[in-house]
């Protein structure tokens, strides 16, 4: 028993399970290279889930210490998104050597994004310490804070823009009948592909739709981060007073958070024309939005169920857009003019959702340009949310119906753009 124990837990054997973690692990970026993207992906998202995380903790005045699992939680997502990074360059120089690419000194534009996201978020760390000893507890609206979420904005853009890029480059090798013509360089870029089942590439199909979502939803909750960091009065400190005017705060809230709902959810869609993207993109920020900043608060627990009605109009929604897809098509579905209504009516319901999805931080914004705005206190939030509702949700519904229909459009031009400059699509 002794001996197997030691067997177990010995030094030689741990060194050798992580030579083979690591070796699999490489072996694992060289058949998907998509891998360190998604590590990226995943790592913003565990960072900013955690700020949101610290952000209810300090609305519940919890003891903060350096080691919480807020900021443990957001550290790791640092780190993961550093290794992420790192492992996109490392590919990216060696697959432009066995490629023997002429322009070797060009990055492309997802690369760019990512190491210069990634240069701000390590340059976070020091000026957050530094402005620390200078002037103790900061705000929501810092300029560390604003270094952090810019860094991780534009992190988990060039991700996404890699993985699409991986993705669609999958998906068009496969439609290729002459397999025997590829070249090398081909052949680098679609290990496993080349004489493979038709369950292989389902499963490659499946697993890249998947990347997707994260990526495009670590761009939601980084992007919702800076909305939330300039509109929520969250900011004065005993040095500075950043907290944005009420009326700013406000105009901005009700144009950019509908329409970056629209915007997100549609792109979902719109990237791959699949039936359950839209619903799965926006079921994954409904579950980080409850574990972060509902669950932590104990007088918001009987609110989960309202909340998770979010999921109905985002269900529907994808459904209507995917009705050709899932085999109910006829002339009239198949119509420009149909598809264009159903593009509107997409961007209405997905802009209207803005109000409930962002709950309940949301209720700090507009309780500050409500005709009686009142202290928000953990136990009352809920309460004066719902009186917000009757008062001030009918004034929002022309703009935000307005936001989420450009948020629609903006989401169809870029997503055409993005695919025909990469690859030569068009949709």
């Amino acid at each position: 028993m002794a001996n197997a124990f030691r067997s177990l837990f010995g030094k030689d054997d741990n060194n050798t399970f992580i030579a083979l973690s690591i070796s699999h692990l490489k072996n694992s970026i060289k058949t998907d290279p998509a891998i360190p993207l998604l590590i990226i992906s995943l790592g913003i998202l565990l960072t900013a889930s955690s700020g949101s995380w610290d952000i209810t903790n300090h609305l519940l005045n919890r003891p903060e210490t350096f080691f919480s699992p807020p900021h443990a939680g957001l550290y790791s997502g640092v780190v993961l998104v550093l290794f992420g990074s790192l492992m996109t360059y490392r590919y990216h120089r060696h697959s432009s050597k066995i490629s023997d690419i002429k322009n070797k000194k060009s990055l492309p534009t997802y690369l760019r994004l990512v190491i210069v996201g990634i240069i701000m978020l390590i340059s976070a760390g020091p000026l957050d310490f530094a402005w620390h000893t200078a002037f103790g507890l900061d705000g929501l609206l810092s300029p560390p804070h604003a270094v952090l979420t810019m860094g991780l904005v534009l992190c988990s853009i060039g991700a996404f823009l890699g993985l699409i890029s991986k993705d669609n480059y999958y998906g068009r090798m496969r439609t290729k009948t002459n397999m025997k013509t590829m070249t090398n360089d081909d052949n680098y870029f679609i290990v496993g592909l080349k004489n493979a089942s038709r369950n292989d590439t389902t499963t490659r199909t499946k697993r890249s739709l998947l990347y997707i979502i994260i990526a495009i939803t670590a761009i939601w909750i980084t992007v919702s981060g800076i909305i939330h960091m300039v509109s929520l009065p969250f900011s004065d400190t005993d040095y500075f007073k950043f907290n944005p005017n009420p009326l700013l705060a406000g105009l901005i809230a009700t144009l950019c958070f509908p329409f970056l709902v629209s915007f997100i959810l549609f792109t979902s869609w719109e990237i791959t024309k699949k039936f359950g993207m839209l619903s799965a993109s926006g079921m994954v920020f409904i579950f980080i939005n409850l574990a972060t900043t509902i669950l932590p608060n104990e007088n918001l627990v009987p609110m989960i169920p309202f909340y998770l009605l979010n999921v109905i109009p985002i269900i529907l929604i994808d459904v209507l857009l995917s009705l050709p897809a899932l085999g109910i098509s006829s002339p009239i579905l198949l119509s420009q003019t149909r598809k264009k209504i159903v593009k509107m009516l997409a961007g209405i319901v997905l802009g209207l959702t803005f109000f409930m999805l962002y709950f309940p931080l949301i209720t700090h914004t507009y309780n500050e340009v409500s005709i009686n705005p009142q202290p928000v206190w953990p136990s009352v939030t809920a309460l004066i949310y719902f009186e917000m509702i009757d008062e001030m949700f009918p004034l929002l519904v022309v703009s935000s119906m307005a936001a989420g229909i450009l948020g629609v459009v903006v989401s169809s031009k870029l997503t055409t753009l993005a695919l025909h400059d990469i690859h030569g699509i068009t949709r």
